[in-house]
């Protein structure tokens, strides 16, 4: 593990790099401002939601390490899917309805899901 090194400190650092990250993830797929902060806003509540259920020592490091484990990916796939996403966005602008997803896109979504996954835990 690349991480054996890291301390308690490290861990909440890592944590709150990885929640901003999937704050601006998350605000970025609103259309409107409101929907940009409540966004952004429920990636900070659920934060401090870990941050009030951690425990201590060993606990809190496994509770960070989940964390991390569950938002960056989220953040990372919004990157690589950023293009498909700015489609569907600006079908949404102009007022059509977004595009269904495929039996192959969801595939897609999920191989890449498992993949994003698997690269951030072995990290």
């Amino acid at each position: 593990m690349l991480t054996a090194h890291f301390t308690l400190t490290h861990w909440w650092i890592a944590a709150t790099l990885s929640a901003l990250a999937l704050a601006a993830a998350a605000a970025s797929l609103a259309p409107k401002t409101r929907g940009k902060l409540i966004a952004a806003a429920s990636v900070v509540l659920a934060t401090g939601l870990c941050t009030v259920l951690r425990g201590s020592g060993d606990g809190a490091r496994q509770a960070l390490q989940l964390f991390i484990l569950g938002t960056l990916p989220l953040a990372v796939l919004r990157l690589v899917f950023a293009g498909y996403l700015r489609r569907q966005l600006a079908l949404r602008r102009s007022g059509r309805p977004m595009e269904e997803m495929t039996g192959k896109q969801i595939a897609v979504f999920m191989a890449a899901f498992v993949a994003v996954v698997l690269c951030v835990a072995i990290l």
